[in-house]
């Protein structure tokens, strides 16, 4: 497995509170294959450290893939998509109202890309709202793409449960 993403926690501008107790998160994932509907630990995993204190680099090793650091920015109007968007509220008054769903797809800001928190980016459907915690985009700066221009999803209950992973793509 190699590191696709780390993520130093102190330099996120806000946290989740699966993160609260986390220093640095690092996402390791298969050479070979994307390891789809496979729980924690079976062809991906993630590493999560209380501090930074006695951390070590690891080796090198060789990948396609080129690190390219992410400056995170504070976003305060991520609002869900339409399919994600039943989780949160009933969309029911807005979808018999043709102006009303012209306007939730208008005046509502969805932000797709690495990001920590928000609300998922769904590419074919609902991702799930609940547990969110992070994305990982498909990122051309750096080489990697989640099949054909996808999203990987990664989710955990507050209470500090077991991972879960899934991806959506074109």
């Amino acid at each position: 497995m190699f590191p696709l993403l780390q993520i130093r926690v102190d330099e996120l501008p806000v946290i989740p509170p699966q993160l609260r107790e986390t220093a640095l998160l690092v996402v390791f994932l298969n050479m070979s294959t994307i390891p789809f509907d496979a729980p924690h630990g079976e062809g991906w995993l993630i590493r999560e450290y209380p501090t930074l204190a006695d951390l070590l680099p690891l080796p090198e090793i060789k990948t396609p893939f080129r690190p390219f650091p992410i400056q995170w920015r504070k976003v305060d109007d991520d609002a869900p998509g339409w399919d994600d968007g039943w989780e949160v509220m009933d969309l029911t008054t807005i979808n018999e109202d043709e102006a009303a769903t012209a306007r939730f797809f208008a005046e509502f800001n969805r932000y797709d890309g690495t990001k920590v928190g928000g609300y998922p980016t769904g590419v074919q459907h609902e991702v799930g709202v609940t547990d969110f915690v992070f994305q990982i985009d498909s990122e051309p700066k750096v080489g990697w793409i989640w099949v054909d221009s996808g999203i990987g999803y990664f989710h955990r209950d507050v209470a500090g449960g077991e991972w879960r992973f899934s991806c959506q793509f074109l």
